[in-house]
């Protein structure tokens, strides 16, 4: 044994089919794993370019700045891609739900906000007093209004904490339309944007306040960055505004997130993540390890030669090794560059297929080149698909190799392999010889028939898992759960009457309807408000009752117990929205605090304070009013108020409904419901699908790629047990086995492997889709079973399954019987 090299070689020359398997198992699990790095790095990518997009290309805004404040926090080191506005007020749009922003935007800070600074004709204003206005609101304003036209807006600025307010009246020259812009519409706000030197003309001194929004340059110390500035600043914590959409896109830990958790510490999204590449990288190397072993396990009488010739155990390994190696060598980078290429192809081929603007871009080449960049840093991924797949190789052969070398070379040479002890044995009828000897092989190679099962297993959960994994990606999913059903509809005056709300619960059009009610209740000159409450509250403060439906109660109340739950429906508890902390001059005001336990009684009725809300209940978009909002139930609202008039309704459509048909309708609702107005969430709802669609869309190109190589997998495992078994094809013809009759018997083996695999993998793939599911909520919790996805991987792999037992059959059945016995491989 003087060259090692040469025996590897000689040995893969000779076996050229086994030799051409394992190298093409080696190149799709190259190419699959590559693949999955390279096009997951490249989609988060495009996700945070979707957060960007959405809701700023920023991590946190402080609001209500002075200008030294703004400068000084401007050119802080810490803080990098800073931008500032001065807010000069907002405008109610009439009989829509709509509230207008108008904001003078200060250099380049309008570039953070891709989606608002879009023009549709006109352009961006540039002096003091020109405005540009959104397309979609140019039909609530009486007269007609175009590039040139002179408007009138009536502002209302107020600062945050409501503590002071300031009402005006200004004159606007139009410069430009915007696009409109519907991803505001979940908050029921549009963005107009005013020239520079417009806050100066027409805001006073203390109301001419500025946002400054900005990026964290050390992210691994964001929250300690901010809460620093804040403190030099003296910025109150109610006027600092985190960008979660991008924090969360980014994974960045912020405070209102932490305060938001459950708390426990613990990552659900990491492990969705870390789960599905696990899978991926197992079901990668599964096919070459039950490759390997078979073709290991059949070399078992060359290595009985060897070691009867003098060959000791060191050089059995070392010639197994030199083949992996060169085996490896030659397809890991191939399919390394192969997998790379397969990602890139589809992710670029899809963008031709997509928005530039959803994604901050201006074309598609420049989405292109962002693609090609943010897939160039991903060597890591590279390194480790060749990790694995050369480390299950070494797994996967040592073992046989071990055995090979440890076996007595006599027993090695003579082939005397398994002994099938069948312990139980009953008489029964066999029905189908066929299926009953494809079962009885499983059971005499049961390594193997475990093996290749496992390998096809892991194809199916990838599978599964991925279709599920997509959902995380959607950035946009967030500001879809900002608002209820799809249309809002309104009145805030004379309020809606019960039998009007029946008429539109009642709609063929409307599946489900979710209700609000909503008295204030304001301190006259004594501090006392017109309600009987067995609590004081401070000066200033409000004292406000919202009544819900059970259904949107119970969606406010996902954190509590269902004891809690039950009282909250039943009338015994409440939700308490506390006040807003208001600070002036760095003091911060006495205000009201109701704490979890608490028994408060309002209007005679004793209620147990269930939870703390963070978001208060409001109608038509409008802010919150200081003070303490008591929520319960429908019927308890009755009780506390005496009121059975709602102030807001939310309809939610059929799959099926015809949308105008129903618009039509509603408008005619509204003419006999005089106040009420109506506003759709259909088109927000449209434009975040559609941003989410263009990655869903490349998700799906990556879905395939993996699928259609975990088919070429299972049909390269199946066609190495079939062509590693001639030899006994062979025998079993030579006793009288007729071509027919061996057929049916190794496609029920294939049907078994299919069946099986699917079974288990559709159950594993379930529990994967578990974990995935609890990465977009943080909840772990069970959810629908994903059929569809479990029932196109079942058949895709039985199929694949029969297709890679019939083909290699049909040319080892032509041979004659003398041959397929003296085959050597």
């Amino acid at each position: 044994m003087k060259s090692y090299l040469a025996l590897a070689i000689k040995e893969l020359k000779a076996q050229k089919v086994m030799a051409a398997l394992i190298l093409l198992a080696v190149i799709l699990s190259s190419v699959m794993s590559a693949a999955v790095g390279q096009s997951l790095g490249i989609l988060q990518n495009m996700r945070v370019n979707q957060a960007s997009s959405l809701n700023g290309d920023r991590h946190v805004t402080f609001h209500e700045l002075r200008k030294e404040q703004m400068e000084s926090l401007s050119s802080d080191s810490r803080v990098i891609d800073a931008g500032s506005y001065i807010n000069l007020g907002i405008q109610k749009l009439e009989n829509s739900g709509l509230t207008m922003l108008v904001h003078e935007y200060l250099d380049t800070a309008l570039d953070q906000y891709p989606l608002i600074g879009k023009l549709k004709e006109g352009h961006l204003p540039a002096a003091p007093s020109e405005i540009a206005l959104p397309e979609d609101v140019l039909k609530y304003f009486s007269e007609e209004i175009k590039v040139g036209s002179t408007i009138s807006l009536n502002l209302a600025f107020s600062r945050l904490d409501g503590s002071d307010s300031y009402d005006y009246s200004a004159q606007f020259t139009v410069s430009g339309i915007l696009e409109a812009n519907y991803a505001g519409y979940a908050t029921g706000t549009v963005m107009a944007v005013a020239g520079a030197g417009s806050a100066e003309r027409v805001l006073p001194d203390q109301y001419r306040l500025y946002s400054t929004a900005f990026k964290v340059q050390d992210i691994r110390h964001f929250q300690e960055t901010v809460d620093d500035l804040a403190g030099t600043l003296h910025i109150n914590e109610n006027c600092i505004q985190y960008n979660w959409i991008l924090l969360d896109a980014l994974g960045i830990s912020y405070r209102e997130k932490d305060a938001s958790d459950s708390g426990n510490g613990f990552s659900f999204m990491a492990v969705a993540c870390i789960l599905v590449g696990i899978l991926v990288l197992i079901a990668a190397g599964l096919v070459i390890y039950n490759i390997l072993k078979i073709a290991v396990t059949k070399r078992i009488r060359e290595y009985g030669t060897l070691r009867a010739i003098g060959g000791e155990r060191g050089q059995i390994y070392r010639i197994v090794a030199l083949q992996l190696l060169l085996l490896c060598g030659i397809g890991i980078p191939i399919g390394l560059f192969l997998g790379v290429l397969s990602a890139k192809g589809i992710l670029t081929a899809a963008t031709g297929f997509l928005n530039p603007d959803l994604f901050m871009a201006d074309s598609s080449s420049e989405l292109n080149a962002a693609i090609r960049m943010a897939g160039s840093g991903n060597a890591v991924y590279l390194l480790v698909s060749a990790a694995v797949t050369l480390g299950f190789a070494i797994l996967a052969a040592f073992p046989a190799a071990r055995y090979a070398s440890r076996v007595s070379p006599t027993i090695a040479m003579s082939g005397s392999a398994v002994k099938v002890k069948r312990h139980i044995r009953k008489r029964r009828r066999i029905r189908s010889f066929e299926a009953y000897y494809a079962r009885l092989n499983l059971k005499r190679g049961r390594g193997r028939t475990v093996i290749t099962i496992l390998s096809l297993v892991m194809s199916i959960t990838v599978f599964v898992a991925l279709q599920s994994f997509t959902a995380l990606l959607d950035t946009s999913s967030s500001v879809k759960e900002m608002h209820l059903g799809d249309y809002a509809v309104t009145n805030e005056t004379s309020g809606i009457q019960p039998e009007s709300v029946k008429e539109i619960r009642n709609n063929e059009a409307v599946e489900e309807l979710f209700t609000t009610k909503l008295s204030v209740y304001m301190q006259d000159e004594s501090g006392k408000v017109p309600a009987e409450l067995d609590f004081a509250l401070k000066p200033g403060e409000t004292l406000s009752i919202a009544g819900l439906d059970d259904a949107q109660l119970a969606l406010r109340a996902e954190d509590l117990t269902k004891e809690d739950i039950r009282q909250l429906l039943s009338g015994k508890a409440c939700i308490i929205k506390n006040p807003i902390a208001v600070s002036y001059q760095g003091e911060t005001a006495e205000h009201t605090i109701l704490k979890k336990g608490d028994v408060i009684r309002v209007n005679g009725v004793e209620l147990i304070v269930a939870g703390i809300a963070s978001n208060p209940v409001t109608i038509n978009n409008d802010g919150f009013v200081n003070g303490v909002q008591v929520i319960v139930s429908d019927e308890t609202y009755e009780r506390l108020t005496g009121e059975k008039l709602y102030c807001e309704v939310y309809p939610v459509l059929n799959q099926d409904a015809d949308r105008n048909q129903f618009e039509a309708w509603l408008e005619g609702w509204c003419d006999s419901n005089p106040g009420s107005h109506w506003l759709s969430y259909l088109l927000s709802d449209a434009q975040l699908a559609e941003s989410f669609e263009q990655i869903h869309m490349l998700c799906w190109g990556l879905i395939i790629l993996i699928g259609l190589i975990g088919i070429l997998n299972i049909i390269n495992t199946v066609y190495s047990n079939i062509h590693t078994r001639v030899s006994e094809i062979g025998m079993q013809r030579a006793i009288g086995m007729s071509r027919v009759s061996l057929y049916k018997t190794f496609l029920w083996e294939g049907a078994y492997y299919g069946i099986f695999a699917s079974v288990i993998g559709g159950g594993l793939g379930y529990i994967c889709t578990i974990f995935v599911n609890a990465g977009a909520s943080d909840n772990l919790q069970l959810v629908a079973v994903p059929y569809i996805p479990i029932i196109q991987a079942a058949f895709l792999s039985i199929a694949a399954c029969l297709m890679a037992t019939a083909v290699p059959l049909r040319s080892i059945s032509k041979m004659s019987i003398v041959e397929s016995i003296e085959t050597v491989e």
